[in-house]
Formats: C-alpha cells, structure tokens, sequence
C-alpha cells in the first residue's frame, strides 16, 4: 500500500469517529495552535493500532514519508499517531532516527508530543547509542526551545542509570530561563532523579540559583518522603 493511501484510509477511518463538541473542547486546551477530530486518546489509539500495525511492511524511506504527512494533517490525532509509530519502528530507522526525532521536536511542537518523544523514543535512542551525548548537547544549545526541553527530560526514566553530570549541564545551562516549559521541565527532571538521589537532588536545588517553579517542582517528592 501506498504511505499516501494508508494516510487517507486513516483519515476516513477517524473521521467516522468525529464528535464536534470534543473536538471544540480538545483544540481550545491546546490554545487552538491544532484542528482535532474530538477523540479521546484511549480511543483514537485503539483506532489507529491496525493502521499502525500495516506499517510494518514500510521501508524506512516509508516511515518517513508518513511521519511527515501525518505532520501535515491539520488534526491532532494524525501527530499522535505519528510519534506512536516513530516509537513503534524505531529500531527499523537506527542510525537515521536522529532526523526523525528532530522533525517531531521541532515541529507542530507542544508538550504533548514532545514529552512523549523525549521521555521514551530520545530516552531508549541514546541508550542504544542512536543519539550521542553530543546531540544532546547540541540540542540543549539550540534556539528550539522544544529540543531544549528534550534535553533535560529524556532521562527521565533512567533513574540509577541517568547520567547526573550531564542532567547538571543541561540544566545550569537553562536556569535562568524565564519560559514556562523549560521552568517546569528542570523541575520534571530533578524530581525524577530525586526518586532515585534525594540527598543529591536537595543539594543540587540548595547550591544553585533556580526558578521557583523550578524549586516546587524538584522537592516536591522529596518533601513528602521526608514526612
């Protein structure tokens, strides 16, 4: 099958499930930056999970072509599929997955897709050595806010096995940043580790000058086990 007609297949199977009063209420929680077919995620991934599914059978060259399609359609639920079936497929792009990872940080870029990506796709590529600790660098360096982000979150289930001296990095490198997204992700990053070091997370927090959010955020977990 064609990656084009697979995408309009996916359309006409979603657009049978369309409800106008979801879909009103998703796109104004996501600020109205995407169109939405008003399906719930439970739903639209039992849905899509056969469409996935068929996939298998596509070249990498194939996958890639999707993804991108699946970026163009104006609806929410086309990108969450598409990053389901970039984790899907990863193994199938190896090396080449740096370029597909990029595409879907940088682009239509919310917390919901992002976080997603990061926190399982980027986390399990670098472990396998599909993406170096100078990727990591290098987005943390970026202008992209959203790969910043990745930067210091895509460790966020390695627990004993997070490397702390590069979270550090990423991290100072971005505490004085004043966006939301990247407050709340420094927060996100350390109270996951502090599961794992709370002694190493409440010195890091004690020493250095971070935002509040950042702060709440990070002893959150802490606090409460020391109850």
């Amino acid at each position: 099958m064609k990656v084009e007609a697979w995408i309009e297949e996916m359309r006409a199977t979603l657009s049978e499930y369309r409800n106008e009063a979801n879909a009103y209420a998703i796109s104004k929680y996501f600020r109205n930056q995407f169109g939405s077919f008003g399906i719930k995620n439970g739903e639209r991934r039992a849905i899509t999970k056969l469409f996935l599914a068929e996939a298998k059978s596509f070249s990498v060259d194939d996958l890639s072509l999707a993804i991108r399609l699946m970026w163009d359609q104006p609806e929410r639920e086309f990108q969450h599929a598409g990053m389901e079936l970039l984790d899907k497929y990863k193994k199938v792009f190896g090396k080449k997955i740096k370029a597909e990872l990029e595409f879907i940080i940088s682009n239509k870029s919310w917390w919901d897709t992002v976080d997603y990506i990061a926190s399982n796709t980027v986390g399990w590529a670098y472990k396998e050595g599909f993406i170096s600790k100078n990727d990591i660098y290098e987005w943390n360096k970026s202008s992209d806010m959203w790969l910043n982000r990745t930067s210091i979150i895509f460790q966020l289930k390695y627990k004993k096995e997070t490397d702390w001296e590069l979270l550090q990095q990423n991290i100072l490198n971005h505490s004085g940043h004043k966006d939301f997204f990247i407050r709340k992700a420094i927060g996100w990053a350390l109270r996951e580790y502090g599961k794992t070091a709370p002694e190493i997370v409440t010195d890091f927090v004690d020493n250095n000058v971070l935002s509040g959010l950042s702060i709440r955020e990070a002893m959150r977990v802490i606090k409460i086990g020391d109850q």
